[in-house]
This record gives C-alpha cells, sequence and structure tokens, in this order.
C-alpha cells in the first residue's frame, strides 16, 4: 500500500459512531458491507495488523 496516508485511529470514529447511530440494528448484507468498510476505514492500524497476521499465517 505505498502512497496511502494513515489516518489516526480517533479521526474517523465520529463517522463511525454516526453510521452507528443511523442504522441502529442494521442487520441486511448491504448495511453490514458499509458498516465493516466504515470499520476498516475508522481503524487502519487495527486492519493493517490483521492483514500482517493473516500473511504469516499464510507462509
Amino acid at each position: 500500500m505505498t502512497g496511502v496516508r494513515a489516518t489516526p485511529e480517533s479521526e474517523l470514529a465520529p463517522l463511525l459512531a454516526a453510521w452507528d447511530d443511523a442504522h441502529p440494528g442494521a442487520c441486511d448484507d448491504h448495511d453490514l458491507e458499509w458498516r465493516h468498510l466504515l470499520d476498516e476505514m475508522a481503524h487502519p492500524r487495527t486492519t493493517q495488523a490483521f492483514y500482517r497476521l493473516a500473511a504469516s499465517a499464510g507462509s
């Protein structure tokens, strides 16, 4: 991921909280996909850690 600027974990947290407030109990696949995407954006370091873990487990 060259050239990608990771934002601080807390910078996008308000966006994630707003999504959760606007979609309480969202259960259809479309809403869950968007929620997952926003979660990855709000927590880039956590997402990167999971990618590293998956890569190390696969080798």
